[in-house]
């Protein structure tokens, strides 16, 4: 395998807050789909390509068959290497310079409305310990003319598990007000879309719906 020199990401322009939910996103789920979302997290938290590092913090590439583990780490530096060659074709990321501890990354303009994509596909709502007993409610009236993000909003609240109620109201148990205030900056819908806060629920189906979730977190 040829030897590369290492790759590091530094991008100061990525947010505290995208680079916390990354790193959550990553303790949650160790296993990846793809080497294109294990790239994009490490260098969203300011990671390093390079063959000698484990890559700590970064959730492993789904395999089909168990191998070694020197093994292991020399295929995940292989694709990682493959994808970050084919991202840096589309323009994704842009040289900064280069240091003692190899070449250094950072996102171009258009690598970061890929980030905030990634983001928003990786955004999971915080399940607590415990329910407060309260309920919140997502309304809408986004106009006609943002209909795509109309359709990209209803279909994260659907991923989320909200409990539609109706055409444009969603609901959810938990607490949700930073992913949906996430959500209205990145789609820029933030006047059409408001959050309530209900004390009580009497919603049959709605009720129904979240029996199994609400028991886990009694």
């Amino acid at each position: 395998m040829p030897r590369h020199i290492p790759i590091l990401f530094k991008d100061p322009n990525i947010s505290d807050e995208i680079r916390e939910r990354t790193k959550k996103f990553v303790k949650d789920h160790p296993l990846a789909s793809s080497a294109v979302q294990v790239l994009l997290a490490t260098a969203i938290m300011g990671g390093t390509i390079t063959v000698a590092a484990a890559f700590p913090g970064i959730f492993k590439l789904i395999g089909k068959h168990e191998v070694s583990e020197k093994k292991a780490k020399r295929e995940r530096y292989q694709k990682l290497w493959r994808s970050f060659n084919n991202l840096k074709k589309k323009n994704i990321f842009e040289k900064v310079g280069e240091g003692n501890e190899g070449v250094i990354y950072r996102f171009s303009d258009k690598g970061r409305a890929m980030v905030r994509e990634f983001a928003v596909e990786t955004l999971e709502l915080e399940k607590p310990k415990r329910w407060d007993g309260k309920w919140r409610m997502v309304m809408f009236d986004i106009p006609e003319k943002f209909k795509s993000r109309r359709l990209i909003f209803q279909r994260k609240l659907s991923e989320l598990d909200f409990y539609q109620l109706q055409k444009s109201v969603w609901l959810h148990p938990f607490s949700c007000v930073k992913e949906i205030n996430f959500l209205r900056d990145f789609l820029e819908i933030k006047p059409y879309v408001e959050i309530f806060e209900l004390n009580e629920m009497s919603n049959g189906r709605a009720l129904y719906y979240f029996r199994d979730l609400l028991k886990k977190h009694a």
